[in-house]
């Protein structure tokens, strides 16, 4: 090999060293971690907040805007609050097959069970109606502690939580208990044909307060 040959060759290698940690990070940015939008006090309860305003929140915090955010928000404000029949912010139980015209499947349900006294998570995933339980419901309130969205997965999460919700004394024990454990459930939602449909819940009654 002559000495010309051997410094090209040398040069060559010196710019694959320089370049793979670049690639590397090109990589990493391309699929970015979920982000996370704590709203502010008048607009976290979903019931109550102003709907365009909330839509604005989102529309500012995520660039480029999400597409049908009213369609989401609309779905949202149903599951948290019209099937209280009142705009009382209680947390109460919402059963699911109310709900199946809004359901993308594969569904996602995420349980908690204990195996030998530890806590073990546990996802069941249903590929149509005819596969949902008779009766599957979960608890749910009409303020969010928290929205994620994964821009990877083109997922929205919205986490309710069970503490301070008003109303919720009115809705008998099991919802007592639910507020004293601060259980939550967090929703997730995917697109379909352009619109925006529930892909999972998780309902967590781990204490975490």
């Amino acid at each position: 090999m002559t000495v010309l040959a051997r410094s090209a060759l040398c040069c060559a290698l010196a710019m694959a060293v320089v370049t793979a940690p670049a690639g590397a990070a090109a990589r990493a940015q391309a699929a970015p971690s979920p982000q996370a939008l704590l709203l502010p006090a008048e607009l976290s309860n979903v019931c109550e907040a102003d709907p365009q305003a909330l839509q604005l929140a989102m529309a500012r915090h995520w660039r480029p805007s999400l597409n049908a955010l009213d369609q989401w928000t609309q779905l949202v404000r149903s599951f948290a609050c019209d099937l209280s029949g009142s705009r009382d912010l209680g947390w109460h139980r919402v059963p699911l097959r109310a709900y199946e015209s809004a359901i993308r499947y594969p569904l996602t349900w995420v349980e908690t069970e204990d195996r030998n006294g530890r806590p073990r998570r546990v996802v069941r995933t249903y590929y149509s109606a005819a596969q949902l339980p008779p009766k599957i419901d979960f608890w749910v309130g009409g303020r969010i502690d928290e929205i994620r969205y994964d821009k990877r997965l083109r997922r929205i999460e919205a986490r309710f939580p069970a503490a301070g919700t008003r109303g919720a004394a009115s809705n008998g024990a099991a919802s007592a208990v639910a507020v004293a454990q601060c259980a939550s459930t967090t929703l997730q939602f995917r697109q379909q044909n352009g619109l925006w449909l529930l892909s999972g819940v998780e309902p967590n009654l781990e204490p975490r307060c």
